[in-house]
């Protein structure tokens, strides 16, 4: 029970997305409802002048119809969409496509006059399936339901008072059954579909693309509940030198473009390599690899990247130099180790993926370490001791970092990268 709760609670972007999708869905019915009733007054109208219709009550009444669509469109602008609402107007559109013939039926009784039953038996059940197909956009099981249990009683209610019972109306109402229920399993597919969809776009932020479908497909509920599992990682972190200072000379929205476009170039090497962003804190990027996969194989593609970075920072000073804008530079940091990745947050509020543990502490102080190794990439033991190819790596001065105890081996790149 408490992992279904903790998976509702991480799932709320999703129901967020899918909330959204239907107050879409009902904004749009309520224009075709609109535009469905128009044109059906413009018809009878039509008829009304060619001869072939003598009474004025179906434009009437379904000029009333235009209103009544016109209002429910309004409430929706102005109030919203409550859960409600699509059984109340699935109801009244059904309603609204029947009830016409028999208040016809009813004036022509009173004035003596015999009804032709054309009109019901060859209208009422197209409008009804016309109105099953329209609240089908609603992916509403409940709506759904509803449609397949009322279009048939609402069929067969028209026409047997008016032309009498006949066998030929039962398979009638069969197939408007059908037809609702046949838009109750597309309700339900379009809920996986929307489902599906959300929980990709909420995945592909922290994870490599090779990952996402493998996820999904094993528990993404999981994937997206608070909480998290222990996984060896490899961490990169990468901060620029000397941006602050060049911040503090630039207005706010000049440091904004440089920002983005210096993570907009980096990101791109991050994402070649099957990196996963885990955080941008203003000019340092915090990269993890290894949430899925060997950790040899995210060792190797970590330090590959930390290399194509310092490519891709030369093309983009290049690109600043045609400006005018001052070179960057940067120090990266890469470790290897066990962190909890997962969901930090609170059940029911806002969560964020992240990982945790000393292995990104110890990779932010290498980088911070780049500084008096004076190289722009340090590499810890642990990670160098992974890679299949050592010789891309050099060995730097022994270093203790701050809250360790134990001096550690470093390394850095060779100029073969």
């Amino acid at each position: 029970m408490a992992r279904e709760r903790d998976a509702g609670a991480g799932a709320l972007e999703v129901e967020q997305t899918l909330r959204l999708a239907r107050d879409a869905i009902e904004a749009d019915i309520a224009r075709y409802r609109i535009a469905v009733f128009a044109s059906v007054v413009a018809v009878q109208a039509a008829l009304l002048a060619a001869g072939v219709s003598d009474t004025w009550v179906p434009p009437l009444f379904f000029l009333g119809a235009v209103g009544y669509a016109a209002l429910v469109r309004a409430y929706l602008v102005r109030v919203g969409n409550p859960p409600a609402l699509a059984i109340v107007t699935l109801v009244a559109d059904l309603a609204i496509g029947v009830s016409v013939f028999h208040i016809v039926h009813a004036i022509s009784w009173r004035a003596g006059r015999p009804y032709d039953p054309t009109f019901p038996t060859y209208i009422a059940a197209p409008a009804m399936v016309l109105t099953i197909l329209i609240n089908t956009l609603r992916n509403s099981v409940a709506s759904s339901i509803a449609a397949a249990i009322i279009a048939p009683i609402a069929w067969l209610a028209t026409l047997v008072p008016i032309v009498g019972f006949t066998a030929a109306q039962i398979p009638v109402a069969f197939v408007l059954g059908v037809a609702g229920l046949v838009s109750v399993a597309a309700a339900r597919q379009a809920r996986k579909n929307l489902d599906r969809f959300a929980r990709l776009s909420l995945l592909r932020r922290y994870l490599p693309a090779e990952a996402v479908e493998r996820v999904m497909r094993e528990d993404p509920d999981a994937a997206l509940a608070p909480g998290g599992r222990l996984v060896t990682v490899t961490v990169l972190a990468a901060d620029l030198r000397g941006f602050t200072a060049m911040a503090e000379k630039l207005a706010p929205a000049e440091v904004m473009r440089q920002l983005n476009g210096y993570h907009g170039a980096m990101s791109r090497v991050i994402e070649r390599h099957g990196g996963a962003i885990d955080k941008f804190i203003g000019d340092g990027t915090l990269v993890v690899f290894g949430l899925t996969g060997e950790a040899a194989d995210a060792a190797t593609a970590a330090v590959a990247c930390a290399a194509e970075m310092l490519e891709a920072l030369a093309a983009h000073n290049a690109e600043r130099a045609a400006s005018g804008a001052a070179p960057l530079a940067m120090g990266i940091g890469v470790h290897t180790g066990p962190v909890v990745a997962g969901n930090l947050g609170t059940a029911g509020g806002r969560l964020e993926f992240t990982v945790i543990g000393d292995a990104v502490n110890t990779a932010s102080r290498l980088e911070g370490h780049t500084k008096q190794a004076g190289t722009p990439v340090v590499v810890s033991s642990t990670t160098a001791a992974l890679l299949a190819d050592p010789s891309v790596l050099r060995e730097l001065a022994p270093v203790s970092l701050r809250g360790k105890e134990q001096v550690l081996s470093v390394f850095g790149l060779t100029s073969k990268l």
